[in-house]
């Protein structure tokens, strides 16, 4: 079991409840905690930046993802974010209703549907962004600008090692899920 003064009190919690299991503790604060800090910051950012401009993480996250690789099919929007492509049929609508997105038929492929940005749209998330970065910059200044690259590069290799035996380039996220 790992040992350190600054456990928080929910890895106490798992800890002791599951002290007779063949658990590997630290792996799981490992994981864990990432996924403690990635909805923290989710929410502070939800708070702190997005509301102000009636946007949600996924609404937010389709902008940004149409900002930097637009026009984009469907499909790898919902590949980007690991979503349906149900839901971001959901969330391009609600920004297209909004006037900040549209949507055309590809024309290399009729089948395909490709979103981008309107004039509106990239002239929020180019507002929104650098304070939304900003907020990033505040979160990631508890640690020096080593221990930031540090835990950069860190993450990539958990990345790097959660997509090992998994299909990233296989069958979209409707049909993982369906099955």
């Amino acid at each position: 079991m790992p040992v350190a003064d600054d456990l928080l009190p929910e890895e106490i919690d798992v800890m002791q409840r599951a002290s007779d299991l063949p658990v590997n503790f630290l792996a799981m604060a490992v994981l864990a905690n990432i996924w403690r800090a990635s909805q923290v910051f989710r929410l502070r950012m939800e708070r702190t930046v997005l509301r102000e401009f009636e946007l949600t993480w996924a609404s937010f996250s389709t902008l940004f993802i149409v900002w930097i690789w637009g026009p984009i099919e469907t499909r790898d929007i919902a590949k980007s974010q690991n979503i349906t492509r149900a839901t971001v049929t959901s969330i391009v609508t609600l920004l297209e209703e909004r006037g900040l997105c549209l949507r055309r038929q590809s024309t290399l492929d009729r089948r395909l549907v490709l979103v981008e940005l309107t004039p509106a749209g990239e002239s929020l998330i180019k507002h929104v962004f650098p304070r939304f970065n900003r907020g990033e910059a505040e979160i990631a200044s508890s640690l020096s600008q080593e221990e930031q690259e540090t835990l950069a590069h860190l993450l990539r290799k958990v990345i790097s090692g959660a997509k090992k035996g998994l299909a990233m380039d296989g069958p979209g996220l409707d049909e993982d899920l369906s099955g």
